[in-house]
C-alpha cells in the first residue's frame, strides 16, 4: 500500500502562496494587494552593503516600495520568466524565505542586443496574524546579488545615462 500523501496545514499553504506571489507577481497591483497597509521593505546585508550605499538604506513603506518598483521599471525589463529555486516556510514564526532568480536586461534595448543579468536573490518575508485571507505580508527584506546589481546598473547607465534621483535598489550600485 502506498503511503498517504498528507496535505500541508492551511497556514503553511497561505504563507507559501503569498511568498510565491510576492516573488513573482503578475503586476504591481497584485504585489501591493498582498501587503499589509503598515508593511515595510528593507534591503539585506545591512552591515556592509546597505551601510555603504545610501540608496539601499531606506526603510520603505508601501508607497515608497511601489515607487521603487516603478522607478526601477523605467530602466529594467524581464528577459525571461523568473525562477524560484527554494521556498522555506516557518509557520510558528510566520515567516518565509524565497531564493530565486530574476533574469533582467536593460529596457529600451532590443532584446537580441541586450545582455541578460541573472539576479539571484533571497526574499525574507514576515506575515501578519490571522488566518486565511486576513494574512498579509508586513515585512520584506531583499538580499540582492551586489555584483549582478552593479553589472545591471552599469548597463543601464551605458544605455540611459545616470538613473534618476528617485531610483532605489540594486541598479544604483556601481562596478569596481
Amino acid at each position: 500500500m502506498a503511503p498517504t500523501q498528507q496535505q500541508p496545514p492551511p497556514l503553511y499553504t497561505t504563507l507559501y502562496s503569498l511568498a510565491l506571489t510576492h516573488a513573482s507577481p503578475n503586476s504591481t497591483e497584485q504585489i501591493m494587494s498582498i501587503r499589509a497597509p503598515h508593511a515595510k521593505h528593507t534591503w539585506g546585508h545591512a552591515g556592509h552593503l546597505v551601510a555603504r550605499n545610501p540608496k539601499l538604506a531606506d526603510v520603505m513603506d508601501n508607497a515608497a516600495f511601489l515607487a521603487h518598483l516603478r522607478s526601477t521599471g523605467r530602466y529594467v525589463d524581464g528577459a525571461r520568466k523568473s525562477e524560484v529555486h527554494d521556498v522555506f516556510v516557518d509557520e510558528r514564526k510566520r515567516r518565509a524565505m524565497v531564493r530565486m532568480s530574476y533574469f533582467l536586461r536593460v529596457g529600451g534595448v532590443p532584446a537580441h542586443e541586450a545582455e541578460v543579468v541573472e539576479q539571484d536573490l533571497v526574499w525574507v518575508l514576515g506575515f501578519t496574524g490571522g488566518e486565511g485571507e486576513e494574512v498579509l505580508i508586513e515585512e520584506s527584506a531583499e538580499f540582492i546579488d551586489a555584483a549582478a546589481s552593479a553589472r545591471l546598473g552599469t548597463l543601464v547607465r551605458e544605455a540611459h545615462g545616470e538613473v534618476g534621483e528617485d531610483v532605489r535598489g540594486g541598479i544604483t550600485l556601481k562596478e569596481g
